[in-house]
């Protein structure tokens, strides 16, 4: 668990981290930093903590969005898994646990969710990116920045 001992630790890194968490409180979870920042604090944090942990987070990041916009990422996520052949819960609704519990489920197949989200096929996009495309969507990225920062808030709670 070295990135969570250099959040705990203080520094830097841990100012960096919650600067992050506040944008991301502030205001709508899809603005307020860069693709790449939410690409690389998600990339960060996302395999550091316990499916349970990661499952709480994607619930609480969820909460966040409106019952519109979550009905809304529903829908992309549906779309986009026919379009990919990704096995999805046959009746996934906005309720935000259980979006949040599909939301990990994907994730707990390396790549899945990145896959579903990004449209790339896994291949990295140009800069070498993979999920270069996952955030055309403001949707997907408040869903990423959301995740990253309720991980993050919880880490250095305590909790």
């Amino acid at each position: 668990m070295g990135f969570l001992d250099e959040l705990l630790g203080g520094g830097q890194r841990q100012a960096d981290f919650k600067d992050f968490v506040n944008r991301y409180e502030q205001g709508h979870p899809s603005e307020g930093y860069s693709d790449q920042e939410v690409v690389d604090r998600y990339r960060e944090v996302a395999h550091a903590v316990p499916p349970d942990q990661y499952a709480q987070a994607a619930q609480e990041a969820l909460a966040r969005l409106s019952p519109q916009e979550r009905a809304e990422f529903v829908a992309m996520l549906q779309e986009r898994a026919r379009a990919k052949g990704t096995p999805l819960p046959p009746k996934i609704g906005s309720d935000p646990r259980e979006l949040g519990q599909a939301i990990t489920d994907l994730h707990q197949t390396p790549g899945r969710l990145r896959d579903l989200l990004g449209g790339g096929g896994g291949q990295a996009q140009a800069g070498g990116n993979p999920l270069g495309t996952m955030l055309q969507s403001p949707l997907a990225q408040a869903a990423l920045a959301g995740i990253a920062a309720m991980v993050v808030k919880r880490v250095m709670q305590g909790r």
